[in-house]
């Protein structure tokens, strides 16, 4: 039952992250915006799940399938590398600690709400 919890909340995520990256693409800005947010928000609400919902298999649902399904660690790291081969070192080293900074931040702002 574990899995099917997961795998469902991984799914919905994935599919709400895919739709939100597509419509970036839509957006001509010059830097990974959409998936800084996505992942700051995936922080914030990792934390208000983890604070407020007691259930385990909800918070398998939520916060292990959905969060984990909706952010994106590979993402991430092939935009920073794309932009460190750019030789964009300040917008790399700023989107790695906004993503990082803000998402710890995030992450301990939604356990306190």
């Amino acid at each position: 039952m574990t899995f099917l919890l997961v795998g469902l909340g991984a799914s919905v995520g994935a599919f709400l992250r895919n739709e939100l990256t597509s419509l970036s693409q839509k957006i001509k800005i010059d830097f990974p915006v959409i998936t800084l947010l996505i992942n700051i928000f995936g922080a914030l609400a990792l934390g208000l799940f983890t604070a407020h919902i007691n259930a385990g298999g909800l918070l398998l649902f939520l916060g292990t399938g959905f969060c984990g399904g909706f952010t994106t660690y590979g993402t991430l790291n092939m935009e920073l590398s794309q932009l460190w081969f750019q030789r964009r070192f300040f917008r790399c080293f700023l989107y790695f600690a906004l993503t990082y900074i803000i998402g710890i931040l995030g992450f301990v702002i939604g356990i306190h709400l």
